[in-house]
C-alpha cells in the first residue's frame, strides 16, 4: 500500500511539473502584424480642446467610429467602448478614440454628452470631431475606415454608414489590428490590448 501511494504521488507530481513545462515549450503566437501608421490628425475633443496623435503617444489605442444621432449599432458600439474602458480602468497607458463621422452635428458639447450616457472619463477616454476634411483625412483616409453620406447636406440618420471595426494602435503608433464586434472580437481585442502593454514596455 504504501508502494501505491508513493508511486501515486510521484505521478501526481510529475503531472504538476509537466504541464507547466508543456506551457513554455509551445511555440509564441506570431507578432502582431504593423500595417501603417495611425494618422496625424488634429481634430477637437468633447472638452472643446484640440486633439492630435501626440496625444496619445506612447499609449496603446483603441480606436472606433460612431456619431451620436446614430439609431442603429452606435450605442452597441459606444458601450462596447464604456467595457473596454471598464476593464483596463488601472492601466494609464491604454487611450480610447471614439472619432464622430457626422461633425456637421457632432459638436464637442453634443460629443461630451454622449459621453456621460456611457459614464466616459475624459482623461481616458476622448470624442472626436472637427472639420469635415479634417475628418474625413483621418477616418477614411488614414484609418482606411468605410464612410459614406456624411457629406450629403439633405442625409439623415441612416443615411450615414460606417465600418464598425475597432482598430488598435500600439505605443509606436502604428496600427496592429481591425476588430469585428461579434464572434469573439472584442476578446481578441482585449487580449491584444494586454499583448502589446506586455510586449511595448520601453
Amino acid at each position: 500500500m504504501k508502494r501505491l501511494r508513493t508511486a501515486a504521488g510521484l505521478v501526481l507530481f510529475s503531472a504538476l511539473v509537466a504541464v507547466p513545462l508543456a506551457w513554455l515549450l509551445l511555440p509564441a503566437p506570431p507578432p502582431l502584424p504593423a500595417l501603417y501608421p495611425m494618422p496625424d490628425f488634429a481634430l477637437t475633443s468633447e472638452q472643446g480642446r484640440p486633439f492630435g496623435r501626440a496625444d496619445v503617444a506612447g499609449k496603446v489605442v483603441v480606436a472606433n467610429f460612431i456619431f451620436t444621432s446614430c439609431p442603429t449599432v452606435c450605442p452597441l458600439l459606444t458601450a462596447h467602448m464604456a467595457k473596454l474602458q471598464e476593464r483596463f480602468a488601472d492601466e494609464p497607458r491604454v487611450h480610447l478614440l471614439s472619432f464622430s463621422v457626422d461633425p456637421r452635428n457632432d459638436t464637442p458639447e453634443a460629443l461630451a454628452a454622449f459621453g456621460r450616457r456611457y459614464d466616459q472619463d475624459p482623461a481616458r477616454w476622448t470624442f472626436l470631431t472637427g472639420d469635415a476634411k479634417a475628418v474625413e483625412q483621418a477616418v477614411v483616409e488614414g484609418f482606411k475606415v468605410h464612410v459614406g453620406g456624411a457629406n450629403d447636406p439633405d442625409a439623415t440618420a441612416f443615411d450615414i454608414v460606417h465600418g464598425e471595426h475597432f482598430v488598435l494602435v500600439d505605443p509606436r503608433g502604428m496600427i496592429r489590428g481591425y476588430y469585428q464586434t461579434g464572434g469573439g472580437g472584442l476578446e481578441a481585442l482585449a487580449a491584444d490590448v494586454e499583448r502589446l502593454l506586455r510586449e511595448e514596455i520601453p
